[in-house]
């Protein structure tokens, strides 16, 4: 529970919380609704679920000092010690201290620069911490008021209906979280008379504590990286700290790794592209900060920006490749304002662009608003072109570079360095670093058929998620696998059981789509379903669908799902994502139009559908409106090596550009 802005006054205390507090405890919650407090809970990073990007497992991550703050709105009153958390596109913020130094019930929704109150937390609270779950819930845990809680509640948005879900051993409010590989762990806290020195891991509904600090602290700054959690500074006894710790929940290790450029505590962190930033927060003198530091992987620390003015106890969150600062407070009132931080985008030094919000640059406005990777897997080979079919980037472009043997799918990894791609036939997934093409990261045994730890039998559709988690649809084990490095992590779905019974059997599953929300698309081959689940196995609805070979479901701009019929002739639908009702359909029976297995089809930004058809050897765009196709790549019926040509391609991944024409891979999100 926060003391003061100054750790010398203390909050003041009112009697309606009493009496509030009462009649959780009889409700047997001891219910402080609260959320861990803004960090991005993706498998990235703490309280938020969707966007933070991990860190690559291609190389350490490093600071870079390309960073620029701006106000992005307000959010609907002034708050301090508020809890936040993202998911999808909105960030979530719940409680926190008013104008008045009385906590709020209220929950507030961001997006964009838009922001509104959405509902009511059954009790106020502040000092709780939030993550969002990858089923879209929001963990609140822990907070207080005059008395720190237990409690740990769900808010799901959809409906704003909140519930008790679990407990904390002991009461804390004062507490800092974060996500890794989807088990959230807290640090620290104050426990209503004393502050704790645990790191508690909670899972299904109790929390245990996995590991003890070097000192009890409050107020730490925690965020995920990789897969361990990075604790930076907090409130030891009276006075703020300086250490950087890595606790690693895999082997139960906490080691320090660092030194704040400050002693700093009523901060906050989140990461970003592998860097995790500390915004804020309180200095030895007890005044707020205007300081972001940075801790990359290797534990080094160094200031890289400042904020337009002092302010501790703001959420973070990581939303949209951005942090988002919530509120705060000045030192002597709670704050309104909304910060953003993120990359300058480089420009060019010849001419500036004018273009709007959103649009592309001139010579990207026609039917392909960007650039294009494309598996050619028949060339064994990847190719990068723009909409004027000039090719950018070719892999493999030199001798001794690794062999791509059937490339069947390939998506651009968090952060845009690297490209993962599932060899099918040759039963491996393989990770090359963009632009350079050094191979970084493998699974599976070349060549060989298996269904054991390190074995794959035809992998289809990997994507490497914000967390570093990699995602494959492990087609004739009947499986989903989530990985991490060599491990796996979970399997939905076992070897044998090759049915269709999701989330116990799969029918020949061949894709596994991540979603903003954290949830899963899965296409099963046998009886044509598609099935939403979430990364921890449940399953959120099955869809019969109207087509007689799913193949890679995605989600449209509206919500809804496109899918490519892979089949001859072939066909692209658009149906509704809860009821599998038929929407749109796209199937010429004959002429320049018509579709040989088409095996992957994706809304572009403008709306226009990009498909792959994998023997006509091209890649097209097709105009929803007229039904033509408006825009190919490769020469229909003809396969070849030369330019202009493709041989059976089998993937893509869109490319965004950025305001001067260059590729934007980093730009590029696939789920949380």
């Amino acid at each position: 529970m926060r003391s003061a802005t100054r750790p010398s006054r203390p909050r003041r205390r009112g009697g309606r919380w009493i009496a509030a507090a009462a009649v959780l405890a009889a409700a047997g919650a001891g219910l402080a609704l609260a959320l861990t407090r803004g960090h991005d809970p993706s498998p990235a990073a703490a309280g938020s679920a969707p966007p933070q990007t991990q860190l690559s497992s291609s190389a350490p991550a490093t600071i870079r000092r390309r960073l620029a703050v701006r106000t992005a709105g307000r959010l609907p009153q002034a708050v301090s010690g508020a809890a936040a958390a993202a998911v999808g596109q909105r960030v979530y913020v719940l409680g926190g201290l008013t104008a008045s130094d009385a906590s709020t019930a209220a929950i507030s929704s961001v997006r964009g620069n838009r922001s509104r109150t959405v509902g009511q937390l059954p009790v106020a609270v502040h000092d709780a911490a939030a993550a969002a779950t990858p089923g879209g819930h929001v963990l609140l845990m822990g907070g207080g008021q005059t008395t720190s809680f237990s409690g740990v509640g769900s808010y799901d948005p959809a409906s704003g209906r909140t519930r008790i879900v679990g407990r904390l051993p002991t009461p804390l409010s004062d507490l800092a979280t974060a996500m890794v590989d989807g088990t959230v762990y807290t640090v620290g806290g104050f426990t209503g008379s004393a502050a704790s020195d645990r790191v508690l891991r909670y899972r299904a509904g109790r929390a245990t504590a996995v590991a003890r600090l070097p000192h009890p602290v409050r107020y730490a700054a925690v965020a995920a990286q990789g897969s361990s959690l990075v604790i930076a500074g907090g409130r030891v006894g009276d006075s703020p700290s300086d250490a950087v710790y890595r606790f690693t929940p895999a082997s139960a290790t906490l080691r320090r790794i660092g030194t704040l450029p400050q002693p700093l505590m009523h901060a906050e962190a989140a990461q970003l592209d592998g860097i995790v930033y500390v915004v804020g927060g309180i200095g030895a003198s007890g005044s707020p900060l205007s300081t972001v530091t940075a801790i990359d992987s290797g534990g080094r620390a160094r200031v890289v920006a400042d904020l337009p003015s002092p302010r501790s106890d703001a959420a973070v969150v990581a939303s949209g490749g951005r942090l988002l600062v919530l509120g705060g407070s000045d030192g002597a009132h709670p704050l309104a304002s909304i910060l953003q931080i993120a990359w300058r985008r480089p420009q060019s030094r010849q001419q500036t662009s004018t273009a709007a919000p959103g649009t592309p640059p001139k010579g990207f406005r026609g039917p392909l608003p960007g650039d294009l990777l494309i598996a050619d897997r028949g060339n064994d080979r990847l190719l990068l072109v723009d909409p004027h079919h000039r090719v950018l980037w070719r892999y493999p472009s030199r001798p001794g570079q690794h062999r791509l043997v059937f490339d069947d799918d390939a998506f651009f990894t968090p952060g845009g360095r690297s490209i993962i791609s599932n060899e099918e036939d040759n039963q491996q997934i393989v990770q090359i670093s963009y632009p350079g093409g050094r191979l970084v990261w493998s699974y599976g045994h070349a060549g060989v058929p298996g269904s054991g730890p390190g074995y794959l039998a035809t992998p289809d559709d990997a994507y490497r998620l914000r967390g570093g988690m990699v995602v494959v649809s492990d087609d004739r084990n009947c499986r989903i696998l989530e990985l991490r490095g060599h491990h796996v992590v979970r399997s939905i779905g076992r070897p044998g059981n090759c049915v269709h019974d999701p989330p116990r059997g799969f029918a020949s599953p061949n894709g596994d789509t991540p979603l903003p929300d954290g949830h899963l698309l899965v296409s099963e081959i046998g009886g044509s379903w598609v099935d939403e689940l979430t990364l921890t196995g449940k399953l959120v609805r099955t869809l019969h669908v109207p087509v007689s070979y799913p193949s890679d479901p995605q989600l449209a701009t509206d919500g809804n799902i496109v899918l490519a019929d892979y089949s001859h002739p072939g066909g692209v639908v658009i149906v509704d994502r809860h009821s599998g009702r038929l929407l749109w359909s796209y199937r010429p029976r004959s002429g320049p139009g018509e579709l040989d297995h088409p095996s992957l089809a994706t809304m572009l930004p403008n709306g226009k559908l990009m498909v792959v058809d994998d023997y006509n050897n091209r890649v097209v765009v097709i105009d929803r409106r007229t039904r033509r196709i408006v825009w190919q790549y490769g020469r229909r019926g003809v396969g070849g090596t030369a330019h202009g040509y493709l041989h059976i391609p089998d993937g893509f991944d869109f490319v965004p550009v950025t305001a001067d024409g260059r590729p934007d891979p980093a730009a590029i999100v696939h789920g949380p």
